[in-house]
């Protein structure tokens, strides 16, 4: 295996904002779907595939990371790019809502085909001493896309009443992430496929030990996406909150998912990975709890809110780098299972959420929810895959 070349401040710029165009379609169709309702004369429930669409393409992540390990994640990263610009221009000029569809489903493609990829890219290009911080600057992505990304293009569908522009834009974004992923070196620290200790071999798979730190993002993941469906029915339910007030309540949202990227950036090296995983997981489940005890007014709601979405965006972000350690010959294979097993603990939550909200409210969803959690907390304590800091 030749030498990897250090990681520079540009390549994880590039391959951060590289990601920012996919992760905007990614969260604007949350807040797009009323108005994709009416311009495409469809049902509400029906616009909401779009929702699931995407999920379901994180499915495909394993195919992604199997690719990066043998070709190389910036090859990857390149098809997922290409693939992400397609779906962009469809979803730019279609006026068939089966085409919009299709458009998104090429979306979330993308973003299976480049998230893991992505992820493998970094890691094998840092230390795992520092890789805490090179995997929180490139989850920043996820945040600035909140603020940056949807809330401009929110305000431009807004004014001219159409989808048109607004995925135009986001195919050149994606186009100029394209041209500058293919000026990253590759860093060619894939192996030889004759070696026995390279790719996700048969033996790996069959290893209880892996399957039970995938449940660890299954269950943690999975669990408070039961919260994330939710939350905006349990805000108009206790507090009469309208679109508006939603809306700027997702500002804030984006500003505490930032501040908790920022913070893995600042800490979590030096607190520890698994460590900080350990305690920001404890800290969203003890917020979940306490959500339906503190909704008798904004204030306190707000205030609850901003500490679970700084520590869950805290968590997740640690998350990475612990989980990169776990199979270093099969990084990008698995990253890419950590995605898809993320996408089926969220397809049973949208599943489940609505039903548990509708018998016991919010106390029961969170209670689930934080449950859940320190199931999968128990899970990663008793995985031995995983660096022990």
């Amino acid at each position: 295996m030749s030498q990897v070349p250090p990681l520079r401040p540009l390549d994880l710029f590039v391959v951060t904002s590289g990601r920012l165009a996919s992760t905007t379609a990614f969260r604007i169709v949350y807040p797009l779907l009323p108005f994709l309702s009416t311009r495409f004369e469809v049902s509400l429930q029906q616009v909401a595939t779009l929702v699931a669409l995407q999920t379901a393409a994180s499915l495909a992540s394993p195919i992604g990371g199997t690719l990066a390990d043998r070709f190389g994640e910036r090859k990857v990263m390149l098809g997922g790019l290409s693939t992400f610009i397609v779906g962009a221009l469809l979803c730019s000029f279609t006026t068939v809502f089966w085409l919009f569809q299709l458009g998104y489903l090429l979306i979330g493609l993308a973003t299976a085909l480049y998230l893991p990829s992505a992820q493998s890219y970094l890691s094998a290009r840092s230390p795992y001493e520092q890789r805490g911080r090179m995997l929180g600057i490139f989850e920043t992505a996820w945040a600035i896309s909140a603020i940056v990304g949807v809330a401009p293009l929110m305000y431009l569908i807004d004014m001219q009443d159409n989808i048109s522009w607004a995925y135009a834009i986001l195919a050149g974004v994606g186009a100029f992430g394209l041209m500058s992923v293919y000026q990253l070196p590759e860093h060619h620290a894939r192996q030889s496929t004759s070696s026995p200790t390279s790719g996700m071999s048969w033996e790996t798979l069959k290893m209880p030990t892996l399957w039970l730190l995938l449940l660890f993002p299954f269950l943690t993941l999975g669990g408070n996406d039961l919260f994330f469906v939710t939350q905006s029915t349990w805000l108009k339910d206790v507090l009469n909150a309208d679109e508006s007030m939603l809306g700027n309540l997702f500002v804030l949202i984006g500003i505490a998912e930032l501040a908790g990227s920022l913070a893995v950036v600042a800490f979590s090296d030096r607190i520890g990975k698994r460590r900080s995983v350990l305690a920001s997981f404890t800290i969203t489940s003890i917020c979940l709890l306490l959500m339906p005890i503190f909704d008798s007014s904004w204030i306190s709601t707000v205030i609850v809110l901003f500490i679970f979405y700084f520590m869950i965006e805290y968590a997740i972000v640690a998350s990475f780098p612990l989980l990169s350690e776990a199979l270093p010959q099969a990084r990008g294979t698995m990253m890419a299972m950590v995605s898809a097993t993320i996408g089926f603990g969220r397809i049973f939550s949208s599943l489940g959420s609505e039903w548990l909200y509708t018998t016991g409210q919010m106390t029961l969803v969170t209670a689930v929810a934080a449950g859940a959690s320190m199931l999968g907390l128990l899970a990663l304590s008793r995985s031995s895959l995983t660096p022990k800091r």
